[in-house]
């Protein structure tokens, strides 16, 4: 796990960007404080700064070069099965001088050039350079689990793990106001967009070839679709198969030379990661976190229940508003890129204080968009079911509207949900699944920019995701654009940032390639049946956990973002970035239609307000930073 960045110069002229490579490392240090370095010469320059999980030894240092001194690659990533290749690479001649994954990658793209990617199961960003050919070569592993950001223009070709490191390099800094207007509906900004004009993120299952001839962009990985054709595998069998290969994904992702424990937030996704991995790993160290001024939001109990029935050595870190108040400056300060999913704020408390303890640690992460974990998903299926409610609920939004809405208890998050699901029953099932994303409506937004209006861009953008929602998807279909659209650009995100921040390398069996073309090839009756989401999970490691979990509403990983917004947390917060001097200053944001949301804030029918106030503080603090 690290951070790489590079450039490629189609004049000649790579050395003159020596200074802003350097300042690139510089800004992601966090990513990999265990080792920095350059490799650079007319045609490129690439860098490298190292977290170290697999071969210690200086020597599995990056850029890194063949014996040859043809091919330099930098990798940030892991790459479980290279173990794998190290009998077929030796008998083609290959001496080995390290242990590491990395020089096995290397190799192993000198002998099948961009068709290595076909052999990886891990996750990964990387780029290799050819000296004699001068060219680039750059890929992005299937799902997205490691950021690139790439830039390029008449003279130059630039990429980065991060979008602050990649702004070292010189270019103009200009807001995608399509970006901005997506991310005020989702919290995030889906690739290929960024915040920046011509700033792209390479999209998940894509490489780049570039020369002095120019770039060209491939495809090399699609998601598995469900096919109604495929056939039907018995639901008992189906179990054993599953669990068969999630245990595999799960013991592959023990591989480290460092400490290694897991997340364990006493849902069921990251149990039974845990109570797998503490199959294989003596003394498991498990961690979850617990609100301790919060108890609606607090799940340690649940967790300290599934670590007691799996014999780990647990630790439960109690974060209170206090504690929160004194790091919200550092967790603001992390989004290089606006990105407001409220619970990256756990995350990032969650790193911070595992990372004391180990360097790895195994997550849950991707379980709901793969198996139908959410309760979208649900209500999606829901809608396609013929009910009194179903004919009721549109012509009751008005009386919903009214009724108090929040996050902040179980009946004021009622009516929320009430109110939600009544809006999507007058939709189209694309707008319907849009709205399910979204945490304000395409109208909502565009309130606050006044002086914009959607474009082609951005319709094509939001037509990548929902291109395979149509008026009779099953739930496959809605999982498929969820892992396109959520798992990639939301889930993966915040796991990246927040543990990254404090070089803590996270991984997720869910993630492994194989479980997930399976799972997809599983029909939707496996994954939600009747009111059990995630039904193949539950029955198939049900042994394996304590009897309480089963009986249980999901909580999903929230923060009381709401108690924040209108307490002492953020008040100093919103009082400067949303000021009318800032406002005016900008030019971006409607004053009015803020104002409104900081009254809406403190009244008795809150609704998301809290969330889209987070959002805006999110975005102004990354323009303090890195526009004005």
């Amino acid at each position: 796990m690290c951070g790489i960045s590079g450039l490629f110069s189609f004049s000649n002229n790579a050395l003159n960007y020596i200074h802003a490579l350097d300042q690139s490392l510089v800004v992601m240090h966090h990513r990999g404080p265990d080792a920095q370095a350059v490799f650079h010469n007319n045609s490129a320059v690439l860098g490298h700064v190292r977290l170290s999980i697999i071969d210690m030894s200086a020597g599995a240092n990056q850029p890194f070069s063949d014996t040859t001194g043809r091919y330099t690659m930098v990798f940030n990533g892991e790459f479980y099965n290279f173990k794998d290749f190290y009998k077929e690479l030796s008998a083609d001649g290959v001496e080995f001088r390290t242990t590491s994954d990395t020089e096995v990658l290397l190799y192993l793209y000198i002998k099948y050039g961009a068709a290595c990617l076909q052999y990886i199961q891990g996750f990964f960003a990387f780029a290799v350079y050819d000296s004699l050919s001068e060219s680039l070569f750059v890929a992005r592993d299937r799902f997205g689990v490691k950021p690139l950001y790439v830039y390029s223009s008449n003279t130059f070709f630039c990429f980065a793990s991060e979008l602050q490191s990649l702004m070292q390099f010189p270019f103009e800094r200009n807001i995608n106001l399509d970006a901005l207007y997506m991310y005020l509906q989702l919290l995030y900004v889906p690739a290929p967009l960024t915040m920046l004009q011509n700033v792209e993120k390479l999209m998940p299952g894509y490489y780049i070839e570039v020369s002095k001839q120019g770039i060209s962009k491939h495809q090399y990985y699609t998601l598995p679709v469900y096919s109604n054709n495929s056939p039907i595998i018995p639901y008992e069998q189906a179990q054993q198969e599953f669990y068969s290969v999630l245990e595999n994904a799960v013991q592959s992702r023990l591989v480290s030379d460092v400490p290694l424990g897991t997340f364990l937030s006493g849902g069921l996704d990251s149990s039974v990661v845990s109570a797998i991995a503490a199959k294989h790993v003596t003394g498991l160290q498990t961690y979850s976190i617990g609100f301790t001024d919060n108890p609606y939001f607090d799940e340690t109990s649940y967790a300290q229940a599934v670590a007691r029935k799996i014999e780990s050595n647990h630790t439960v870190i109690p974060i209170s508003n206090s504690v929160f108040s004194e790091s919200v400056s550092h967790v603001l300060q992390q989004f290089d890129e606006p990105f407001a999913d409220s619970s990256a704020i756990a995350v990032y408390a969650l790193s911070k204080y595992v990372k004391q303890y180990v360097t790895v640690a195994l997550s849950g992460d991707g379980a709901d968009e793969l198996l139908g974990g959410y309760r979208k998903h649900a209500a999606h299926m829901r809608s396609f079911v013929p009910s009194i409610s179903n004919s009721v609920l549109p012509y009751a939004e008005p009386i919903l509207r009214m009724l108090p809405q929040s996050r902040n208890n179980k009946i004021t998050d009622m009516f929320r949900k009430a109110y939600r699901y009544s809006k999507a029953l007058r939709l189209s099932k694309q707008d319907m699944y849009w709205l399910w994303c979204s945490l304000q409506s395409e109208h909502e937004a565009q309130m606050l920019l006044p002086n914009y209006i959607p474009s082609l861009k951005y319709n094509s953008a939001k037509q990548l995701y929902v291109q395979g929602i149509h008026s009779h998807s099953n739930l496959n279909d809605v999982l498929y654009a969820d892992q396109l659209l959520v798992l990639a650009n939301d889930m993966l995100t915040k796991v990246d940032r927040m543990s990254m921040a404090h070089s803590l390398e996270v991984r997720s069996p869910f993630l492994d390639y194989r479980l997930i073309s399976y799972v997809n090839s599983l029909p939707d009756s496996y994954k939600i049946h009747g009111s059990l989401q995630k039904r193949i999970l539950f029955d198939s490691c049900k042994h394996l956990l304590p009897q309480e979990l089963y009986n249980r509403p999901k909580q999903g990983f929230e923060v009381p973002l709401h108690s924040w917004c209108t307490g002492n947390v953020l008040q100093l917060h919103i009082q400067e970035l949303l000021s009318d001097k800032m406002l005016n200053s900008q030019g971006i944001f409607s004053k009015e239609r803020v104002g409104f949301l900081l009254q809406k804030l403190h009244s008795s029918n809150p609704g998301d307000s809290a969330s889209v106030i987070w959002a805006l503080l999110v975005f102004q603090t990354w323009y303090a930073k890195y526009i004005s």
